[in-house]
């Protein structure tokens, strides 16, 4: 897990995964799944974009990220287009006893493979935790099948200095399935800023076993 805050000296055109508008399969999966005005939940919601396009659809939303810029920024966001969400600094991968409203859907997107392996158990309890009983929790991730990021193996730098670590579907499938109901799971193709990505789509219920 990268412990800075990954947005300090970096300008805000510069940060990879800066995009004004949800990608089709972030858009399409939520709406399929829960209408408005549901509540969301954004997992490392960065500057707002994401949370901002789904708020201005008439969802409740909610954004947690461990950098207070970005934290700043949602809210700056929100205050400039004039919409209701809720922005926290917050440390998933630690113990918290944050409560929030009833969360209907919890979504991250490019954000778990930022978690080394020892911190992702705490992580994902905690987001159960946050969600209310049905509600879904749907990770999008780099696969390490991914061939266009540069490096090799599990572990791979970035060009803006973090270190960031590819899963296999195996290693999501058997993380996931300890405190969520897999309702699918599988490869997909993302597209990026200048070539596409190799990621894993995981969809999940919070349910008792």
């Amino acid at each position: 897990m990268n412990e800075k805050d990954i947005y300090k000296g970096i300008p805000l055109d510069k940060i990879p995964w800066k995009r004004e508008t949800p990608p089709d399969i972030l858009i399409n999966t939520i709406k399929s799944l829960v209408s408005s005005p549901s509540h969301l939940l954004d997992l490392g919601c960065g500057l707002g974009h994401y949370a901002a396009y789904f708020a201005q659809n008439g969802y409740k939303v909610s954004g947690i990220d461990i950098s207070q810029i970005a934290v700043s920024h949602a809210n700056q966001l929100f205050g400039i287009k004039n919409l209701k969400g809720d922005f926290y600094e917050l440390d998933l991968c630690k113990t918290t006893n944050i409560t929030l409203p009833p969360i209907e859907l919890a979504y991250e997107f490019e954000v778990l493979h930022h978690i080394y392996p020892e911190y992702r158990k705490m992580y994902v309890q905690n987001v159960r935790k946050l969600l209310s009983e049905g509600g879904y929790y749907l990770s999008i991730c780099f696969s390490k099948k991914d061939q266009n990021f540069g490096g090799e193996g599990k572990y791979r730098k970035t060009p803006i200095g973090t270190e960031l670590y590819f899963s296999s579907v195996e290693e999501i499938q058997d993380l996931m399935s300890q405190y969520f109901r897999i309702l699918e799971i599988k490869e997909v193709e993302l597209e990026g800023k200048t070539i596409p990505h190799q990621a894993i789509f995981c969809l999940m219920q919070k349910s008792k076993f």
